[in-house]
């Protein structure tokens, strides 16, 4: 359990944005060169905490939970004029630190997947732009979208957490940012077709990881399990209806350049096939996870747990507003990318210390802390921060409000967990 002070949001809070932290940054990379009237760790926390002001979240919502949390007035040039390429830097780095003490503390896994260190999933979401940026952010839909961010994460499916997260042109192909190293070694990846590559896979496998994705319609792999050896998978598939496949198959892969990029490789895959009556089709997924690690039953299952990235960047756009960016100015819009995801790891950095036992339900607990957003930041950087009552007040509200009162309803990583599809 955290220790029990008279402010226990500002101690989360701080634990990760703290005073001297912000300070020593800011100062590092240029973002303040004379101390004046701006105090740049509330400056922090309003670009942070105040999408929820308002409707929509603007600069100007931002400066007013500034002015109002400070009690200084700032002309909005000057406060506009802080968002600059070091600010935007320094969120960046503040938001590492943040993903860095999420992963030292991520929730253990259990059941099917607790034969894994982590269960990642990694997917890219486009951000539309104001046109102006498309010389610096072109996008992959130039007729449709004038400019475009690529926002690449890989995020940790126990607590929905970011592991890693890249800020890209909009152009750039899925499968070209995803770097793998050896932090991939023992790790699970959930991964959609983008990501489908061979030479990608042959890495991830050969660093010690592990991958689950599903099978392209187009791909007809040679099975190699006995008695079909040597036999292609459509040929296989009429024997199995109504029934899984589960067999070992020849996945070809080539280099990208060099002297052997016109050479053909292969190397060994797990298939399997789950049926659906409703649909009358097996569904294909391909892995590098033995049947000792994943059963043939709760591959499926487990791979519908990539869905939880694609909540993530639902919860970024919805509640925490990401995709709102009134401006033409390339940092501008860069510090409000990066406040948006701050705000959302320090959600889960607070919920998971205001509630160490207590199961996460990220959409209830987005919807909370979205509510409380402006009342977190005057407790934690505002002269309430020098009072007990209030901070404490607040913190017993949510941590009644936070818990989900259908405590019988299984989200999707306790499917995973338990390997079944339904949410029975």
């Amino acid at each position: 359990m955290p220790k029990k002070t008279n402010n226990p949001i500002r101690d989360v809070i701080e634990s990760v944005l703290a005073p001297v932290r912000i300070r020593a940054l800011a100062r590092e990379l240029g973002v303040v060169k004379r101390q004046r009237k701006l105090d740049i760790t509330v400056f922090v926390g309003a670009v942070v905490f105040g999408f929820a002001t308002g409707a929509q979240r603007s600069l100007a919502g931002m400066r007013r939970a500034y002015e109002r949390c400070t009690g200084q007035m700032l002309a909005p040039s000057g406060f506009y004029v802080r968002f600059s390429r070091e600010l935007a830097q320094l969120l960046k780095r503040l938001m590492e630190d943040v993903m860095a003490q999420l992963q030292q503390q991520s929730p253990k896994l259990k059941h099917a997947l607790g034969r894994f260190e982590q269960v990642l999933a990694a997917d890219g979401s486009l951000i539309k732009l104001h046109e102006s940026l498309a010389k610096r952010y072109p996008s992959v839909f130039p007729n449709k979208m004038g400019a475009g961010a690529k926002l690449h994460v890989v995020i940790n499916v126990a607590g929905r957490s970011a592991r890693s997260v890249q800020l890209v042109s909009g152009s750039r192909h899925d499968v070209t940012i995803l770097k793998v190293g050896p932090w991939v070694a023992g790790k699970l990846l959930l991964m959609d077709l983008a990501y489908r590559k061979g030479l990608l896979l042959k890495r991830i496998a050969g660093l010690g990881g592990y991958f689950l994705l599903r099978k392209k319609q187009s791909d007809d792999l040679v099975v190699t399990t006995e008695p079909w050896g040597r036999k292609r998978l459509s040929a296989l598939v009429p024997e199995f209806i109504g029934k899984p496949i589960d067999v070992m198959a020849e996945l070809p892969w080539h280099f990208d350049r060099g002297p052997r990029k016109h050479k053909r490789y292969v190397m060994p895959v797990r298939v399997v096939g789950q049926w659906f009556a409703q649909e009358g089709q097996h569904r294909f997924y391909i892995t590098n996870a033995p049947a000792e690690l994943i059963v043939t039953e709760q591959v499926g299952p487990i791979y519908t747990a990539r869905w939880e990235i694609e909540l993530f960047f639902r919860e970024l756009k919805l509640t925490h507003r990401i995709e709102q960016l009134p401006t033409r100015k390339q940092f501008v819009a860069e510090s409000l990318i990066y406040g948006a995801l701050l705000s959302l790891l320090l959600s889960r950095k607070l919920h998971q210390q205001l509630l160490p036992r207590t199961p996460l339900a990220p959409e209830r607990w987005a919807r909370i802390f979205a509510n409380f957003a402006l009342d977190i930041f005057n407790v934690t950087f505002g002269a309430a921060r020098h009072s007990s009552l209030e901070p404490l007040r607040l913190a017993r509200t949510l941590r009644r409000e936070a818990p989900d009162p259908n405590v019988k309803r299984r989200n999707l990583l306790a499917r995973a967990r338990f390997g079944c599809f339904s949410s029975a």
